[in-house]
Order: C-alpha cells, then structure tokens, then sequence
C-alpha cells in the first residue's frame, strides 16, 4: 500500500515526466503485480483458516476485494503497455 501511495503522488506531481531515469509504466506493473499477489495469497490464508471472528472475516473481504482491484490494475497497464508496442 505504501508503494501504491508512492506511485499515486509520483503521478499526482507529474513527476514522472520530468524524472526519465525510470520506466515509470514496467515499475507500476510490478508494483500492480506484486500487490495482487500479496493481497490475495493473505487473504487466501486467512480465508482457510476459517476462525469465525469479525474482524477476520472483514479482513478476507477487503484484502480479496483489494487483490482483485490491483490485479484489474496489472490488466489495464499491461494493454497500455500493449497498444505502446504497436
């Protein structure tokens, strides 16, 4: 999350044109992709589990619906992606 955060005021300032040192689109796929997978596999875990306590159970359903909103972020970078290659 806190890279997310990053990248979201890296973009906010533009500072992404003015900083040419990094592929900005590759380095927002990977964090994009690592934060699915760590969101998801979490949540998976505490998902088999099964401890039937609130807190748990809102906590699998906000980390599946977080892994699920970032891995619709790694879809919609890899097509920019895409349609820069043609």
């Amino acid at each position: 999350m806190v890279s997310a955060i990053l990248f979201f005021v890296v973009f906010m300032m533009e500072m992404d044109k003015s900083i040419k040192v990094v592929n900005w689109v590759w380095s927002d796929l990977f964090r994009a992709t690592t934060g699915a997978a760590v969101y998801l596999i979490t949540s998976l875990i505490c998902l088999i589990h099964r401890t039937g306590d609130g807190a748990r159970i809102a906590g699998v359903l906000f980390g599946l619906l977080a892994g699920i909103l970032f891995a619709y972020d790694v879809y919609t970078i890899f097509l920019v992606i895409k349609s820069n290659r043609q």
